[in-house]
């Protein structure tokens, strides 16, 4: 009996360590933490909320689906299309917002640069 909790703990632990991410992936994670666009005036806020704009309708493979001052979504309402689809949020009240964007992976066979895909977003609302 205890060999097999033994050969159950570890099916379970090379389960879980298959789930991880990569050390490149984690500095692609923190960097974009750390590069989130953010605004504090009204006209810094509308120049970074029409590069959002922009960025995802280059970057989507769908035009916008549904907009509003607060979230851009140019993604599939189709489960049978394949793609990438982008969702930008724009969160916060007052003077401080900050611009979250999703990049949507709708291919069967993966979309491997989805995290460059979000670095980008951020250099280019930020303007960098």
């Amino acid at each position: 009996m205890d060999n097999r909790l033994a050969a159950l703990s570890f099916l379970c632990l090379l389960a879980l360590s298959a789930c991880g991410v990569t050390p490149e992936t984690q500095a692609r994670i923190d960097e974009y933490n750390r590069t989130i666009p953010t605004c504090s005036t009204s006209i810094d806020c509308q120049t970074k909320w029409a590069r959002a704009r922009t960025w995802a309708l280059e970057n989507s493979d769908y035009p916008i689906y549904s907009e509003s001052e607060t979230r851009i979504r140019a993604t599939s309402t189709l489960t049978t299309t394949s793609g990438v689809g982008v969702v930008v949020t724009r969160e916060g009240s007052g003077n401080q917002w900050r611009f979250l964007v999703d990049v949507e992976c709708f291919n069967a066979g993966g979309c491997p640069n989805l995290w460059d895909a979000r670095l980008d977003f951020n250099r280019a609302v930020n303007g960098n």
